[in-house]
């Protein structure tokens, strides 16, 4: 009998994405610390595992759009449930209306919400589910040590020094190729250390035409790449909500990335800024030399095409400096009935134990000692001979504030790429514009 029951609600409307979790004295033992000062002396050392032992009902809500039972299932909930045999795990999935509006207002109750780093404004923050965990952490003697110090270190920024949930896996961004464009017109592959100027004159070279058929040097996914950028601007001054497009460093990041969609034959797809309209013609169209965006591209890709990746292009004056982390988290709610027994899932997932587990399914792990990625996608045929040291970079860029009004300036830096790469106006007044536009939509929600 399955211990996962979907929660079927009524209503119907729409929304969309991804999370993550982590590790904790609660998931077995060999995490724990000895108490150390500052930490409250009221809990029993085995005030985990005596939780753990206990009934609990847990909901489940993943932001990913028609995520379901049987993903749930393989991604998370099989493992949890042979750690905790008597919690009851109930996921409510995004599909057929369960969106995370209609719960609110039917007043659906959610333990845990999964969801990434760049989602976790649009839903975390959006509906005010965000609770500060720190007091959990403490009683039970949690060591965040163990983690990667770029998750807790956003976390922090997003929660003023708090934090609201525990990372349970990763990605960052890196470089993917088709080999038999490189092989066909007789050019050398792209390496892992190059430079964006470097990969620049890489895509003039690559962008031809042969036979009738146009080819594209690379594709940009301009919106995680600047949520990412190796620059650490943000578009939005999380103190005072002001726009940032026209301060130097971030207009340095988007320009660096536009030039690629002014290399004449290559432009926007469709005029859209979109990852999918990047991804395409990489995979399906197989017209396109290279595509930069997010890691884990490399389950989208498949073995769809014969292809590999390179560590993402560096900024000439940051050598060494990767993209930023992009995390998911186990956000415990502040609506959750059961936050002590949701606190020992989350710390769970960041277990020895579980990670093992992930990265064997092709998640990059969320521990500062990152051995446990010598494992990474082991079941996973498609990857056995690709390059995954890429995967990852070996030092992330610091990370930026993902502020409430990320999806507003995400809308307004899509406006300006087009304006921009189509001729329709030059650089400092489409980010001049933008910035005007998203002042002013913040300044109306922020009255309202």
């Amino acid at each position: 009998m399955k211990r996962v029951s979907i929660v079927l609600l009524i209503m119907v409307f729409t929304f969309a994405m991804t999370a993550c979790g982590t590790g904790n004295s609660a998931n077995g033992g060999s995490n724990a610390k000895p108490a150390a000062a500052g930490t409250s002396g009221k809990e029993k050392p085995n005030a985990a595992n005596d939780l753990a032992n206990q009934s609990a009902d847990l909901v489940f809500y993943v932001c990913v759009n028609g995520y379901d039972e049987a993903k749930f299932m393989q991604d998370y909930g099989n493992e949890i449930q042979k750690k905790f045999p008597k919690y009851k795990l109930t996921l409510i999935p995004q599909k057929d209306g369960h969106t995370l509006e209609n719960l609110v207002t039917t007043g659906q109750n959610i333990d845990i919400l999964i969801t990434s780093i760049g989602l976790t404004s649009t839903f975390l923050l959006t509906f005010d589910f965000q609770y500060d965990i720190s007091n959990l952490i403490k009683k039970y003697n949690f060591d965040l040590t163990r983690l990667d110090p770029s998750t807790i270190q956003i976390q922090n920024q997003l929660a003023n020094g708090g934090i609201y949930g525990l990372p349970v896996s990763t990605t960052s961004a890196a470089l993917f190729y088709n080999k038999d464009l490189f092989d066909k017109f007789a050019v050398a592959y792209p390496k892992d250390g190059m430079t964006w100027d470097d990969v620049y004159e890489l895509a003039k070279k690559m962008t031809r035409e042969q036979d009738g058929v146009q080819y594209k040097g690379i594709g940009v996914d301009v919106q995680h790449l600047l949520l990412l950028n190796q620059y650490s601007a943000a578009p939005v001054d999380p103190k005072t909500y002001k726009a940032q497009f026209t301060t130097d460093e971030f207009k340095n990041a988007f320009e660096n990335l536009a030039r690629f969609l002014l290399i004449p034959n290559i432009g926007l797809v469709k005029n859209k800024y979109t990852m999918h309209s990047q991804q395409d013609p990489f995979f399906q169209d197989k017209n396109l030399a290279m595509m930069a965006g997010l890691s884990t591209d490399i389950n989208v890709f498949k073995d769809l095409l014969n292809w590999d990746m390179v560590s993402l292009p560096y900024v000439k004056d940051k050598p060494g400096i990767g993209p930023q982390a992009y995390p998911n988290y186990f956000y415990i709610t502040k609506s959750s009935k059961n936050k002590d027994a949701a606190f020992q899932v989350a710390a769970y997932v960041t277990s020895d134990e579980f990670q093992k587990y992930s990265v064997s399914q092709g998640n990059a792990t969320i521990l500062k000692d990152r051995s446990v990625m010598k494992d990474f996608g082991k079941n996973t045929p498609y990857l056995k001979n690709i390059n995954l040291k890429a995967y990852l970079p070996e030092k992330f860029a610091n990370p930026t504030v993902k502020t409430k009004y990320q999806a507003d300036a995400d809308k307004e830096m899509q406006a300006a790429l087009q304006e921009y790469v189509l001729g329709h106006k030059d650089l400092n007044t489409a980010l001049r514009e933008a910035s005007e536009r998203l002042d002013q939509t913040i300044t109306g929600k922020e009255k309202k």
